[in-house]
């Protein structure tokens, strides 16, 4: 960063070349990547070849500094030969970078004999071309008027070697590790094969960048060139970039952090000196200002690095840093929950998302559920839940590399979410525990009203019927009136008897399900119905469920029936009854004007999923304007009777 500021003090005193975007570029984003490389796989090649650019700073600044000796101080500065021989030759690295990181991506090893003669090609060639540069005689690149001090005089041919050189290695090499990265490719599968196609997709822009610039014909300005260049540039760093974020290459998430406030805070104070430098060239020529906005510049951003490293910190890494951050996160997210097993889903999608995690889930007899999905040969950590003293399932943690590093407020954080996801699993078990006991409690009920109906219908009112029958035979026998109308009158209050005994037997169960059975119970709902017109599908092995669920799918399909043939204006109408394992799956069916958004469910839609839910099932209602409504119920039956 020091590079442009002296480019811009000296350019106002002697010649200099241009300094380029595309320079900057190659000397400040490929050495940051590959410091982010280093500090993850410090053994790896891919990390130094992506450092070699950053030469170009210091191979700038010690070109200055021979031009400074040279060309504007009165008296020669020390050590001003050295930076003068650096500023002939110190560009160099990159023909050594750009082709190679290609072929050692990702794991730094030439496993075929294509790339390793082309490796070994490209550092013959490079090294070649390096000492051409080293001994030609000319000016340094930066300062053309501070000549080359170890320069051989009369060997201008080096300058053809040069050329040649850098054109084998930056093209020629290049469209070499391009291919066989393509290759590469094409054979690699699963993880290596999405890194290696990320850095393909740079390496193709690197390549169509330069050879946009040799076979474009048309002149143009050199600002053109030179982006066309640093977006070239720009790929393979970007690529690999990609590849450790995305895929968790090298394992240097926690580096990335602090890199990416680096670089927002060098482009801060960077676009701050510039603007600074252009202001104080027409307020006020040679003055101190910009130098003291851009110290001021500095501080501000050293002060805020801080609040940049925890904003990007969350936003690369979430929480994983704040425990308790993590834990208020999970709690927000589980409040609105309804019932436990909703709740625990809240629960690992906030964990997955405070974290940034690839997968969570957790598992129990109460309650399983799952977000996102593992990375594959990843695996996952686990973490028991309790609840009071007991063991009731397991919080499972996926890692986000094999070997994914974890930090002590990691597990902090997350064995503080595991005991709130035992207190859910308990709350789910109690709440499962109920809704089994009520489902029994409902099935005897209903097959103990069954037996006592049939019991009262075809027993006890019978027999009451046949003595209110003697007894007005009785009547007619006596000669005694008095007597006689004693007997009628017993005869009269057990007729009524009888009718109190039907009617509470009515009331008991409803009697079309004894008469016709549930198949045929279902089929008489649609009887007689010119419009809409009614259509039903019954499963055989409907027959013979168990009483609860008998009256629950009647009672459903009753109030859904009735409901489409008052309110839907439909003019078709289907009922279908079927079997799937031990649930019977419930479906009525209309398409008619459906319910409208903002309608308020009423008595019939509650008593429905109330019907449904006492004997353990569910029932849903899926409606849309002009398309009709699904009222579908699911109603489990055990074992079928």
């Amino acid at each position: 960063m020091a590079t442009v500021p002296v480019h811009g003090w000296l350019a106002e005193r002697i010649a200099v070349t241009p300094l380029y975007w595309s320079d900057l570029v190659l000397g400040t984003v490929w050495p940051l990547v590959g410091a982010v490389v280093a500090r993850g796989r410090p053994r790896n090649p891919v990390c130094w070849l992506m450092l070699l650019p950053a030469m170009i700073g210091p191979y700038h600044l010690l070109a200055y500094y021979a031009g400074y000796s040279r060309l504007v101080a009165a008296d020669p500065l020390p050590g001003w030969e050295v930076g003068a021989w650096v500023g002939c030759w110190g560009f160099v690295g990159y023909w050594f970078a750009t082709p190679l990181v290609p072929l050692l991506f990702p794991y730094g090893r030439l496993e075929t004999a294509p790339r390793r003669a082309c490796a070994w090609a490209v550092v013959t060639v490079a090294g070649i071309g390096t000492l051409a540069t080293m001994l030609r005689p000319s000016g340094t690149d930066p300062v053309p008027g501070v000549p080359n001090p170890l320069g051989i005089a009369g060997w201008e041919w080096l300058h053809v070697v040069m050329f040649t050189c850098a054109a084998a290695t930056m093209l020629g090499g290049t469209l070499a590790a391009a291919v066989l990265l393509v290759l590469r490719t094409r054979a690699a599968t699963g993880a290596e094969r999405a890194q290696l196609q990320w850095l393909m997709l740079g390496g193709l822009l690197m390549v169509f960048s330069f050879f946009s610039l040799l076979l474009d014909d048309v002149e143009q300005p050199a600002l053109v060139g030179d982006l066309v260049m640093l977006v070239g540039l720009l790929g393979p760093p970007a690529s690999v970039a990609v590849a450790m974020l995305r895929h968790g290459l090298f394992d240097v998430e926690l580096v990335l952090g602090r890199a990416i406030v680096f670089t927002l805070l060098s482009a801060l104070v960077l676009g701050v000196y510039a603007g600074v430098v252009a202001g104080a060239r027409l307020i006020a020529p040679g003055s101190l200002t910009g130098t003291c906005l851009i110290a001021f510049t500095a501080l501000i951003a050293a002060n805020g690095r801080g609040t940049v490293q925890a904003a990007v910190d969350r936003t690369l890494f979430g929480h994983r840093h704040d425990p308790y951050a993590v834990v208020a996160h999970v709690g927000r997210r589980v409040a609105p929950a309804g019932e436990p097993v909703e709740a625990m889903q809240h629960l690992v999608d906030a964990l997955r998302s405070a974290l940034r995690l690839p997968y969570t889930a957790f598992d129990s007899p109460a309650v399983a559920t799952a977000s996102g999905s593992p990375v594959a040969g990843a695996g996952w950590r686990s973490f028991p839940c309790r609840a009071l003293g007991r063991e009731l399932g397991v919080l499972r943690v996926g890692r986000r590399s094999a070997n994914d590093p974890w930090t002590a407020k990691e597990q902090a954080a997350v064995e503080e979410v595991a005991d709130r996801a035992g207190t859910l699993a308990y709350a789910a078990g109690l709440v499962e525990d109920i809704a089994r006991s009520r489902s029994r409690i409902l099935s005897v009920r209903e097959e103990e009203r069954r037996r006592l109906r049939a019991d009262l219908h075809d027993g006890i009112g019978p027999s009451l019927a046949g003595t209110a029958l003697q007894l007005d035979a009785l009547a007619r026998r006596i000669d005694d009136p008095h007597l006689a109308e004693c007997v009628r009158t017993l005869r009269d209050r057990l007729r009524s008897t009888v009718t109190d005994l039907r009617t509470v037997v009515q009331g008991l169960r409803p009697a079309v399900l004894d008469q016709l059975g549930l198949p045929g119970a279902l089929r008489e709902l649609l009887a007689g119905y010119d419009t809409p017109a009614c259509h039903s599908s019954i499963d055989g092995a409907c027959h013979s469920l168990p009483a609860a669920v008998e009256v629950a799918a009647y009672a459903i399909a009753a109030e859904a029936v009735a409901n489409a043939v008052r309110h839907s204006a439909a003019g078709r109408l289907e009922l279908t009854a079927r079997m799937e394992d031990t649930v019977l799956i419930l479906s009525i069916r209309d398409n008619g004007r459906g319910i409208p958004p903002k309608h308020r469910a009423g008595v019939g839609l509650h008593s429905m999923r109330e019907r449904a839910a006492e004997v353990g099932g569910r029932l849903d209602v899926t409606t849309a304007p002009g398309e009709g409504t699904l009222v579908r119920a699911g109603l489990p039956v055990g074992e079928q009777r």
